[in-house]
């Protein structure tokens, strides 16, 4: 039956010579044999598949003749529609009466094999919104069926108002089909009030690095790849509305936990941006406009800077991280504090504190100044702002305060980080004095609370 099909298929295609009569009944043959020898194919592919028979290679066959045949079948009908155009008027409704008769028929078989390609162009071709939508009812399928289709072409085309509209009728296939383009996903979240599921997603979309999609141009059908470029005000934009929609799920403890680590990410952002301006080692601009930096990348350049407040953003990006990050770097935490101690010249404040004979309040006043009182103050202060654990449970301050589960590590104290430095034999009592005074102190020194650009 293909080799029989497969002539008039060729018939229809290459002689220009046959009268519009012989024409129409040529289709007529092509395809009453076409649904005959699809039917066949979709028996023998249902009878293999009961009896647990290999039936791979004749799915594939069956859909790669199906696609040729039908697809031919309606081609033919559009040039049978373009001829019969300029006919006179009676003719020319009785042609188009024969048309959609033939429209009609050809869809019908379509649907029943599943076409969907002929199926959506017939859809496209009549303009008829209506059409679309009650075959997406009836194919409906476990896998999304026609109606995943049609999502993916109006997606590939850029038709995304048409796409978020067919949410109303098919909200759950579209929810499914959405899960990779999270882009479009939290629009059609909020459309269905789940406020909790948009929040999430516009969160995740806020920390993604920049991706690649796929459109296709409507006029070439060529596949352009098209990236989404997220600059770090988009992505505070996208965590704006992510806390926006937290809020509007109702207010809980997990709420309250949600709008906290949405908060934390935002003072990353911020802090990125500000870190950015501080180092003339970044040269490429668009980096800082573009590029989302990995916290421990962001506290690896907060280390590489000379700028004494960088050593201090350092911590603050710990603190806003999570408990697992912190336990994770803990060696990046110690290298923080290395880096701490090392920007203030204790040598000459011990020999300065001994010549000029300090009060204690002296003493407070200047270890105040210090980085590592500033930093002790962030870490470990009353008013030290951590999410989740604080940094005692990766880090302790002194040594004879280690938990039982740090104990026997000798870099597991702060106070074990500065015994390594070697200013710590002469200078040692004012640099414990120092992180000792900074935890128990509130600090005046957090970025939030000061006069910065970052607000």
């Amino acid at each position: 039956m293909w080799s029989v099909a497969s002539v008039l298929l060729h018939l229809l295609n290459e002689i220009s010579g046959l009268d519009k009569t012989a024409k129409l009944d040529l289709y007529n043959h092509l395809e009453a044999l076409a649904e005959v020898l699809l039917e066949a194919y979709s028996g023998a592919v249902t009878a293999k598949n009961e009896c647990g028979e290999e039936h791979k290679g004749l799915l594939n066959e069956y859909w790669e003749r199906r696609d040729t045949l039908l697809e031919s079948l309606y081609q033919r009908v559009k040039e049978f529609e373009d001829t019969h155009k300029d006919s006179i008027e009676g003719a020319g409704e009785q042609n188009e009466e024969a048309i959609m008769k033939a429209t009609s028929h050809l869809l019908s078989i379509a649907k029943r094999h599943g076409c969907y390609k002929v199926m959506w162009t017939i859809c496209c071709d009549v303009n008829d919104s209506e059409l679309l939508r009650n075959i997406m009812h009836e194919s409906l399928e476990p896998n999304g069926g026609f109606s995943y289709y049609v999502f993916k072409k109006l997606h590939e085309s850029r038709q995304f108002s048409q796409l978020l509209r067919l949410g109303e009728e098919f909200p759950e296939e579209l929810s499914i089909f959405l899960r990779e383009h999270p882009d479009l996903l939290w629009l059609h979240d909020l459309f269905l009030h789940q406020f909790s599921s948009a929040s999430e997603t516009l969160h995740a979309l806020a920390l993604t690095q920049n991706m690649q999609s796929t459109s296709v141009a409507e006029e070439e059908g060529e596949q352009v790849y098209m990236k989404m470029k997220l600059k770090l005000t988009d992505r505070k934009n996208l965590l704006y509305l992510s806390k926006i929609a937290a809020f509007a799920a109702g207010k809980d403890s997990s709420t309250q936990v949600k709008v906290g680590r949405i908060e934390a990410d935002l003072k990353i952002l911020k802090l990125q941006a500000e870190v950015m301006k501080r180092l003339p080692s970044i040269e490429d601009t668009q980096l800082v406009e573009d590029q989302l930096l990995h916290p421990e990348d962001l506290i690896k350049l907060c280390l590489e800077g000379e700028d004494r407040e960088l050593s201090l953003w350092a911590f603050d990006v710990f603190a806003w991280t999570s408990s697992s990050f912190r336990r994770i770097h803990r060696k990046l935490l110690e290298d923080c504090w290395k880096k701490a101690v090392s920007q203030d010249d204790w040598s000459k404040f011990h020999d300065s504190y001994r010549v000029e004979g300090w009060s204690d309040q002296e003493i407070l006043q200047n270890l105040k100044n210090t980085i590592l009182f500033q930093a002790s103050s962030r870490c470990y202060g009353p008013r030290s702002e951590t999410f989740e654990e604080g940094f005692d449970q990766v880090l302790s301050l002194r040594q004879e305060n280690m938990e039982t589960s740090i104990m026997g590590d000798m870099g597991s104290s702060v106070e074990t980080i500065l015994m390594q430095h070697k200013d710590f034999p002469v200078a040692g009592k004012l640099m414990l004095m120092a992180i000792m005074l900074g935890s128990e102190q509130d600090g005046d020194i957090r970025i939030e609370e000061r006069s910065s650009p970052m607000e």
